[in-house]
């Protein structure tokens, strides 16, 4: 089985709390432990959060979810400026980078992100925007035996 949710959401700051509900009560129907969940709605939370701070004004976003048997794929795309170049360089290794920018206020998003994520996807959008997709693999709750 494969659900697939797309949302199309407002440069807004209240639709990451909607979106993170949205999604945990999907997961919830697959059986996805608590654990898992808050991981994902975490990762999901910075992804719009992000996505609400570089949107352009006005401009909407979009968040997609396929949540499989055994992984959930979230797609999450606007047409903001997108992030700096720091915030971008996937070969740059995490602690690297956390090092480089102790003090810095941006990026922090991303690196959570990797964090919790079993992959991570970050491209630019022409002419102008970002796909972020984040892959997390999903555990179930184990049915108790009777």
């Amino acid at each position: 089985m494969e659900i697939r949710l797309t949302l199309s959401l407002p440069r807004d700051r209240s639709t990451v709390p909607l979106t993170r509900r949205v999604l945990d009560a999907a997961l919830g129907v697959f059986s996805v432990t608590r654990d898992c969940r808050d991981d994902i709605g975490l990762a999901v939370g910075e992804a719009c959060a992000n996505a609400v701070q570089h949107a352009d004004l006005g401009a909407d976003y979009q968040v997609t979810v396929t949540i499989h048997e055994d992984r959930c794929v979230i797609d999450v795309l606007d047409d903001g400026i997108g992030m700096s170049s720091m915030d971008t360089d996937m070969d740059t290794d995490p602690t690297d980078a956390a090092e480089a920018a102790v003090d810095a206020e941006s990026g922090r998003g991303l690196r959570i992100i990797h964090a919790l994520a079993d992959m991570v996807e970050l491209r630019r959008r022409q002419p102008h925007g970002v796909a972020l997709r984040i892959v997390k693999m999903l555990t179930r709750v184990t049915p108790a035996t009777a």
